[in-house]
This record gives C-alpha cells, sequence and structure tokens, in this order.
C-alpha cells in the first residue's frame, strides 16, 4: 500500500496529462463520439417528424405504406450523448490543464453538427415522396384535395429542419468563440492581478439556497463582502454554479481580487469560494455575474 498523500498523487496524474498525446487522443475520441451522438439525434428526430409529414400530406386512403417510426433512436441517442460528453469533457479538461471553459470547441457544436449532417441526409436522400406534390390524393373515392398553408409548411420540413439544426450548430460555434475569447481575457486579468498580488479576503454574508446530491450542478445566487485599500465595504452578488457540497457557506471567508484603481468596477472583482493561487480556481465556478 503506498504511503504518498493520495491527493497530490492525483494532482500529479492530472498534471501529466496537460498537454499529453493520450490526452488529445481521447478528446478528439470524444469529439468523434459527440457527432455520432448528434447524428443518431438527427436520426432519431427524421424518423419521428417524417411519420406526422406523411400523414399530413397523403390522403388517409393512400396506397404508399406509412413510415416504421425507430422508436429506440431518441432513447440510444440521449444515452449516447451523455457518454459522449462525459469523455469529452473529461479528456478536453485534462489535456488543456483548466476546468473553467473548454480548450477548442464546446460539446454543443459537435453534437449540432453531427444532427445536422444526419438531418440533411435523411430529409433528402431517406425520406418518402408524398403521392403528389400539392395534392391529397384519393385514391378510393377520388376527393383530391389541394394542399394548405400547413400541408406546405410540412413539406418544407425536408429544408428548414435540418436548416435550422445547422444555423443551431453556427450559432454554438460562433458563440462558443465569443464566450472562449471573452474567458481567454478573464484568465489573462486574473493571471495578472496575481502576480500584482491584488488580494484581499473577504467573507461570505449571503447564500441563496443549497446543493442538491440528486444534480450534476445547481444554480445559486450568493454574496460576499470585502474592503478595499481605503477601508471602504463593499459587497458583490454572484449567480454560479456549484457541485454538490461545494457551495460558499456563510460567515466564511473567500479569496478575492479586484482592481485597487476601479474598486467598484464588478467586471473586474473575481472571487475563489475555495482559495487558490491559479486563474482558474477564480474562474472556475459560472460566470453569469460578471
Amino acid at each position: 500500500m503506498s504511503t504518498v498523500d493520495p491527493a497530490r498523487r492525483k494532482q500529479e496524474r492530472e498534471a501529466s496529462y496537460r498537454g499529453s498525446a493520450s490526452a488529445l487522443a481521447w478528446t478528439v475520441v470524444g469529439a468523434v463520439l459527440l457527432v455520432v451522438a448528434g447524428a443518431l439525434a438527427g436520426f432519431g428526430i427524421s424518423q419521428f417528424v417524417v411519420v406526422f409529414r406523411m400523414m399530413n400530406l397523403n390522403s388517409v386512403f393512400s396506397d404508399s405504406p406509412d413510415p416504421d417510426p425507430v422508436w429506440w433512436a431518441i432513447p440510444a441517442a440521449i444515452v449516447a450523448s451523455l457518454v459522449a460528453s462525459g469523455v469529452y469533457g473529461r479528456w478536453n479538461h485534462r489535456w488543456s490543464g483548466r476546468t473553467s471553459d473548454f480548450a477548442g470547441v464546446g460539446p454543443a457544436t459537435p453534437w449540432l453538427f453531427g444532427a445536422a449532417a444526419s438531418l440533411w441526409w435523411q430529409t433528402t436522400a431517406v425520406w418518402p415522396e408524398p403521392d403528389r406534390v400539392g395534392v391529397a390524393v384519393d385514391p378510393v373515392f377520388h376527393q383530391d384535395a389541394p394542399w394548405g398553408v400547413g400541408e406546405w409548411i410540412w413539406y418544407a420540413s425536408a429544408w428548414w429542419l435540418p436548416g435550422l439544426a445547422t444555423l443551431l450548430a453556427l450559432a454554438a460555434l460562433v458563440v462558443g468563440a465569443v464566450a472562449r475569447r471573452r474567458r481567454s481575457d478573464q484568465r489573462t486579468l486574473v493571471a495578472s492581478m496575481l502576480r500584482s498580488g491584488q488580494r484581499t479576503v473577504g467573507t461570505v454574508t449571503a447564500v441563496g439556497g443549497t446543493t442538491s446530491a440528486e444534480a450534476t450542478f445547481t444554480v445559486l445566487p450568493w454574496t460576499f463582502s470585502f474592503s478595499d485599500l481605503q477601508g471602504v465595504q463593499r459587497w458583490v452578488e454572484r449567480t454560479d454554479t456549484f457541485r454538490h457540497g461545494t457551495a460558499p457557506v456563510v460567515g466564511a471567508p473567500v479569496s478575492v481580487l479586484f482592481d485597487p484603481s476601479r474598486p467598484a468596477d464588478t467586471g473586474r472583482i473575481f472571487a475563489a469560494p475555495h482559495g487558490g493561487e491559479d486563474a482558474d480556481d477564480y474562474l472556475r465556478v459560472g460566470s453569469a455575474g460578471r
């Protein structure tokens, strides 16, 4: 049995992954799994939608066979998405050495691109065509009914459904890039403030709730106070995400970084509820209040 501090051993093991080829390879594997999971979700969605599409476009007396829905696709996609997100998140953080954000892209981007690609393939190559475009043909009583606006919207779902998924994927890519740029700027600022020693000890004055053991993360509002260099007491409200058991406690000390030249600028105030010497300790929790 080893007598080495297990916490230190874990830290050394995690540090060894930073920038390693193995961590990068597993990150790529996670990204591929996310694309596959998204593609499976797109397949499940298309199979669900096409049933209602054909019900609305063809007559109830149509001779065309009804599409057979694949009901297992959505549950399988949910399980696959959870597994893929776990693999990607774990190894992306290990490779980058930080847990406050993702290196490259977040998990939503490859998942959405996989879903969009699957939907485009399904709607353009697999979906059956209606008996006649513009008319619900009645082969029994010969009372053909022209399509209305609703039917044309269902017909156009072959384009707007995958198009919507594509727009969401592009939006995730752009929003993620902007968020990572902002996070990078924050990390640079925090690192500079840590080097300058602009740090003090504050106190948690309010916490709006408790974490739940049933949730991976819990969003909680909380408030801390600190005194600036002029002795002025200041209070800062934050809304952050916490794992179970990691939420701040009223009366507990908190490490605070602030800009002495602009002590009232909340955009230049950062807090580490459990202390820390690294920039990520001040950025690991959510940034809804920043």
